[in-house]
Formats: structure tokens, sequence, C-alpha cells
């Protein structure tokens, strides 16, 4: 087990530093608000961050993990960036060579590949895609556990083995719930069903990653290679919300967030995160969160996206 630090970021790339041929896992633990950094796709790996993102660009596509979400990159090349004009928490975890298979070999059931065989690729034998999922009561305890003994400068790689093993057993839990909601489409085919996932699926990461931007409905559809009709019915039978309301949700959490952590005014967050007017943040955090944005500045806690639990450390 190898822990880096900012100071101790490779040059070349995660994967392909001596802890791969050594074939350990790798933490990286960062709080910078620059780096870079690369992925060779030759293990599974997990991305996170807190207080900013994590850009990563793999398969053409950009995807920002920040405070709502984690990424799973499976062996897919990808290059990820940090910017920030904080300092950003990010933690990303890179599996040992073969781990993932030898944790999950018997817990892994027929159901649980009902996602293989789509055109993303998956890791060999796993179920996991490259798409942001948000943080919940499963996976993200887990992350933070683990985020926080590496900031408490633990060495000890049998905890962190154990430690990846259970991580590995609640992603699978949360691949299981993606499960039940593609079994939930109205069509028969198992096949169709994943393929709606995956262009749904495309669409969320686009949302999550391009929020600031004056988003319209054949835009998010767009990226769904979906019709604006069938885009729209398949995300509120997937996610039980409209695309505009998970849009507007997810720029809510960002202005609380900023509300929290920064000194900047209304005024500017609005503009930063994609409202059109400060009466428009006004409404939706009253709607989503029941408060408004002088009260969520003051709150001691920041509401949870989606009804997930709360991310912060």
């Amino acid at each position: 087990m190898i822990i880096r630090r900012t100071q101790d970021i490779p040059g070349s790339g995660l994967g392909t530093s001596r802890n791969a041929a050594e074939g350990a896992s790798a933490i990286l633990n960062l709080t910078t608000r620059a780096a870079e950094y690369s992925l060779d796709g030759s293990r599974l790996a997990l991305v996170s961050a807190w207080q900013g993102r994590q850009e990563v660009a793999l398969d053409g596509r950009r995807i920002l993990v920040d405070d709502d979400t984690w990424l799973a990159v499976p062996t897919t090349a990808a290059t990820i960036r940090v910017r920030g004009a904080q300092d950003v928490q990010a933690l990303t975890i890179l599996f040992r060579a073969g781990m993932p298979e030898e944790i999950l070999r018997t817990l892994l059931s027929d159901d649980d590949r009902l996602l293989e065989e789509g055109e993303v690729a998956t890791t060999a034998g796993l179920p996991f895609a490259p798409h942001l999922q948000p943080h919940d009561r499963s996976v993200t305890p887990v992350l933070l556990f683990i985020r926080r003994h590496c900031e408490m400068g633990l060495d000890d790689p049998l905890w962190y083995e154990e430690q990846l093993a259970f991580l590995l057993e609640r992603m699978l839990m949360r691949h299981r719930q993606i499960i039940a909601r593609a079994r939930g489409i109205p069509v028969r085919r198992a096949a169709t069903q994943r393929e709606i996932l995956r262009r749904i699926s495309l669409a969320t990461d686009f949302i999550h990653s391009s929020f600031e931007r004056p988003l319209m409905l054949s835009d998010m559809a767009g990226a769904a290679f979906l019709s604006r009709h069938h885009f729209l019915r398949l995300f509120k039978h997937i996610h039980d919300v409209t695309p505009h309301e998970y849009l507007q949700r997810k720029r809510t959490m960002v202005a609380a967030r900023m509300l929290r952590n920064s000194e900047l005014g209304v005024e500017e967050i609005v503009r930063q995160v994609g409202f059109d007017s400060r009466s428009t943040l006004f409404r939706a955090m009253r709607r989503f969160h029941g408060v408004t944005p002088r009260e969520c500045r003051q709150a001691s806690d920041i509401p949870a996206f989606m009804g997930a639990a709360t991310a912060a450390a």
C-alpha cells in the first residue's frame, strides 16, 4: 500500500508508477489547488473530491467529480486535473490488480452483470461503469473513513487492504441499486434496459459537469442521444424527478456550499452556479431545502443532494 500526498505526485501517472509493477494498491490523498496526473487504465480506480473538483477526461468525455458524487474508472486510460480557487480535498484510490475480482468473485451474481456488454467497456468480470454516482450511506462513509486515516498519517497496509475490501463490497451494493432502477424501465429486453440506463447516465454526468451553463432540455437530451420527449420520460422514470428539477437541485447544492464556505455575495454565487436571477436561487433553495440563502449561510450543516447522506468530513 502506497499513500501519496501532494508533494509526492508522480510526473507520469499513478497507474504507471512502481506500485503498478509491485501490484500494490495506491491511495492518492491531496489537499491542493492544482495537480495533474494520469491513470493508465490497467486497474480499477475510484475518484472523489470535496471542497472542489477533480476533472476526469476519459473516453472523449469530460466528467467533473465534486462534493456530490464519486466516479469509478474501470480499465480505461484517464487524465485527471485538480483546479480550485481554494484547497481541494482530492482522494483517488487505485485498487491492486486482481483485488476487485478476488473480493467480489463469490458475491457477484448473474443479475449483477445486467449492465455488462454495453458500448461502455467495463473492468473484466466486474460490473462497474464510468458514470458519476451520488454520495450515499453505502460507499461514502467508507471513503471518508479512509481519507480521515490518510490525513492522520496511518501507514498500515493490512488496515487499508481491509478497508478497500469493504469499499468494493459497498460499491457492489450501489451497483445493485442501479440494476433495480434499470429493471424498472418499461421495456422487455435487458439489453434495451441497459442501453437506456447508459444513455441517461451520460446525461446525468453532463448535468453534473456543465450545470453552470444555461442548459436547455435539448442539450441534456443530446448528451443522451435521445429525442427530447423520450429523454424527459425516461429520465423522470429513472430519477423520479424531471431533468430541470435535477439540474436546479444540483445548482442549489453548489450554491449552498459556496454560501457556507466562502464570503462571496449572493449575486456572484447566482452567476457562478448558473441560475438566471437571484429570485430563482431563493425559490429553488426554499423548494428543495426549506431555507433562504441567508439561513443556509448560518446553518450548521449543508443540505444533502437528492436525499443522499451529507458527505462532509
